[in-house]
């Protein structure tokens, strides 16, 4: 019997015509249960079709978006299929905070990347002192585990607690992020990818540095909204 790599115990996974062709399961029912608990239901909530930001009834266009576009070039589509609640919300506090690396394992095996025809899959970097004490980069650890080609083509400095600010506040701090390297972007279509989404100025002040680099489109990826 394997164990659950999430909560370690020993599971069965049954074997039967339905099963034989799908790869052995990671997770037993339990653990996958509070997956889809927080998967993000598309089609059953109302939603922005960009952001996935869940719409109160009295916005006609997402708030937010629109907050966004008046200070940053727009992304084209976020991609994302776990709200930030649940069993998400205590796995990336103990993987980011607890510097628990072996979640990634967990976060490797349920996180599934968009299939677009993406000539560059960039992270989003966390600052080099963060990942320092951290001993490792949550995003790059969780690609590499996925087995995905990426650039590291941005590099960014300690900031303020982000959640601590307002959003007007958040705009009108200085970006960031600076390009650490020299890449041809011109005319590429770029995915991002970030561990968590909320009001999206960070992947937008990303999006900013980037777009001198004349990229014709930005998808973004994050684990969590």
């Amino acid at each position: 019997m394997p164990n659950c790599i999430q909560c370690h115990k020993l599971f069965i996974d049954p074997f039967n015509a339905l099963t034989f062709y799908r790869r052995p399961a990671k997770l037993c029912e339990q653990c996958t249960n509070q997956w889809k608990e927080i998967a993000l239901k598309l089609t059953l909530q109302q939603r922005c079709s960009k952001c996935l930001k869940l719409l109160e009834k009295t916005e006609s266009v997402c708030l937010d978006c629109a907050f966004l576009s008046q200070q940053y070039p727009l992304m084209h589509q976020l991609y994302c299929d776990f709200k930030y609640d649940g069993i998400m919300k205590q796995l990336m506090h103990q993987y980011k905070f607890m510097k628990d690396v072996a979640i990634s394992d967990v976060f490797a095996t349920r996180l599934r990347l968009p299939r677009g025809p993406y000539d560059v899959i960039i992270p989003i970097p966390s600052p080099y002192e963060r990942d320092l004490e951290r001993t490792f980069n949550p995003v790059e650890v969780v690609l590499k585990k996925m087995k995905v080609n990426y650039e590291q083509l941005l590099v960014t400095r300690v900031r303020p607690k982000q959640s601590l600010l307002g959003k007007q506040l958040r705009a009108r701090l200085d970006n960031p992020f600076e390009i650490s390297k020299s890449a041809d972007l011109e005319n590429k279509y770029v995915l991002l990818v970030d561990d968590i989404y909320t009001t999206g100025i960070t992947v937008h002040q990303a999006i900013a540095k980037l777009s001198v680099r004349k990229i014709r489109k930005f998808d973004v990826f994050t684990f969590a909204r």
